[in-house]
């Protein structure tokens, strides 16, 4: 039994975000939520991008720079941590080599083609998106929350699927991990995702709820791909397809929310 709950919280904010924390020996029993408390972070990147909207309707902020600020914003408090990941993923998944020989390119810290222009087309997308929802107010706090909901899918598939051969990292997270932390993964996913639609419905009405409901699906979708995509390619995850899958899932809920915004009325 973990004697100090909040060592997990520590351990997973140092991990996964930039703010400063005291020093946690990681052990077992420290280790045991680590893994279920990385929505936190999702929920402190919330804030900031709630903050930053704020300051963007009242101030009559441009299009562009409020874009650039909604983009950077989780990152900096990441640490770049996943996007990291994603990069590495990205060179891996797109070789289209054999599993050992993708997975092995994937733990090379050297930045290959494939990275460059998939996290120039990530940053570009995300961009675009923040963008065509400046223009519609009802659907900014559902945006606000998918750093959260991004998160939350990712700890149900750090905690519910296998590793692949070469993970370290994550697979330490996983084996440390208490048992209940499956059912929590499942439940802070399905609880995260359900707030979108609320908050669609609650700033926005029906119209609103519906282009939540679109994004929603879409991060569905992308996760049972990414599921197979892992399974068959490599035969689990790692701590770089976590990160991969982080960085996409926030990018098809934004830009489902973005395209739902062109159905709603302004």
């Amino acid at each position: 039994m973990d004697k100090h709950p909040g060592h997990s919280l520590i351990i997973a904010l140092s991990m996964y975000s930039i703010l400063p924390m005291p020093q946690v020996d990681w052990r077992e029993d420290n280790m045991r939520w680590s893994l279920a408390c990385l929505p936190v972070v999702g929920g402190l990147a919330g804030l900031l991008l709630g903050g930053w909207c704020w300051l963007a309707v009242s101030r009559s902020m441009a299009p562009l720079l409020f874009a650039a600020g909604a983009v950077l914003l989780p990152l900096l408090l990441s640490g770049g941590f996943h996007m990291d990941g994603f990069l590495d993923a990205a060179d891996g998944i797109f070789s289209r080599r054999d599993r050992e020989t993708s997975l092995q390119i994937m733990k090379d810290p050297h930045c290959g083609p494939f990275a460059v222009l998939c996290g120039g087309a990530l940053l570009l997308v995300n961009a675009g998106s923040w963008s065509q929802l400046l223009s519609c107010f009802a659907l900014l706090p559902a945006a606000c929350l998918t750093p959260l909901a991004a998160r939350s899918l990712t700890v149900m598939a750090g905690s519910r699927l296998p590793y692949a051969s070469t993970s370290t990292l994550g697979a330490l997270f996983a084996d440390r991990a208490a048992k209940g932390v499956k059912k929590a993964g499942v439940a802070e996913a399905a609880l995260s995702l359900l707030l979108l639609p609320a908050a669609g419905l609650l700033a926005g009405g029906f119209p609103a709820l519906c282009a939540a409901a679109m994004a929603v699906a879409a991060a569905l979708l992308w996760y049972v791909y990414f599921r197979r995509l892992t399974l068959r390619r490599f035969g689990g995850v790692t701590g770089d397809l976590l990160g991969f899958l982080v960085q996409t899932e926030e990018l098809f809920l934004l830009l489902g929310l973005a395209l739902g915004s062109l159905f709603i009325p302004q």
